[in-house]
């Protein structure tokens, strides 16, 4: 099922960085003008395979995508799409943090 925004995000966009986008992001995001349901499909595969491109490209066209995707991965979101990513997008990347973590700990 394609799901398509429902009313424009009302208020200004701001600028990423920006104090104000990083108090409230939240109330910035495009995601905001969407239906929930977009971000939390019911899978990886098939049918869930347009609805995550979907979110992603609602998620590519946001003003706070990284405050998203840093929250998610602060929060553990295990579920849904956050800043752009999948589920299994964000373990990637927090794998990838953990050996750069552990690589710098290394005695030289």
């Amino acid at each position: 099922m394609a799901h398509t925004p429902e009313r424009p995000v009302a208020g200004s966009a701001g600028v990423v960085g920006d104090d104000k986008v990083d108090a409230d992001w939240r109330q910035l995001a495009s995601c905001r003008s969407c239906h929930p349901g977009l971000f939390f499909p019911a899978g990886t595969t098939g049918a869930a395979v347009p609805e995550i491109a979907a979110a992603k490209a609602v998620c590519m066209q946001c003003p706070v995508r990284w405050q998203c995707l840093g929250f998610a991965l602060r929060t553990g979101q295990a579920y849904g799409i956050w800043g752009g990513t999948t589920e299994d997008e964000r373990l990637s990347l927090r794998r990838l943090a953990r050996r750069r973590r552990m690589a710098w700990a290394l005695p030289a």
